[in-house]
């Protein structure tokens, strides 16, 4: 009688020690998932947020965020009348690729990464409009 209640006590000590682990580790793997997601898509969404804050916006006619405030600068009323008129060069900086798509009628088109080597092509007396957009 003795070894039966020995043997006993043994699967049932078995069943209960295994029983809660395989519970217990069920129950906690889909919160470590869910917590780990959670903590990903607040990582991103902080980021996203901090980025969008961080870079600087600017307007027409305000010269602090355009590039090279040095060269001059010219208004579309007097640059269409260049235009009409013929007495300016306008001048494409885009790549040929994007001239070929879309450009202003007569144009040149110089790269502007190969600007350096041809600029011999332009003529220093007339005005140069250069345009991007």
């Amino acid at each position: 009688m003795i070894n039966f209640v020995i043997i006993t006590a043994m699967k049932t000590t078995r069943k209960t020690k295994k029983q809660p682990q395989t519970q217990g580790s069920r129950r906690i793997a889909p919160w470590v998932f869910i917590l780990i997601g959670l903590g990903l898509m607040l990582y991103g969404a902080w980021g996203f947020l901090t980025q969008s804050r961080s870079q600087p916006t600017t307007t027409v006619g305000n010269s602090a965020g355009i590039p090279y405030p040095e060269v001059e600068r010219i208004a579309l009323e007097d640059a269409k009348r260049a235009y009409d008129e013929g007495s300016a060069v306008f001048l494409d900086v885009r790549p040929a690729s994007a001239y070929a798509a879309s450009h202003i009628p007569g144009a040149l088109n110089i790269p502007v990464n190969e600007l350096p080597q041809r600029i011999n092509e332009l003529d220093p007396s007339r005005l140069i409009i250069t345009y991007c957009t």
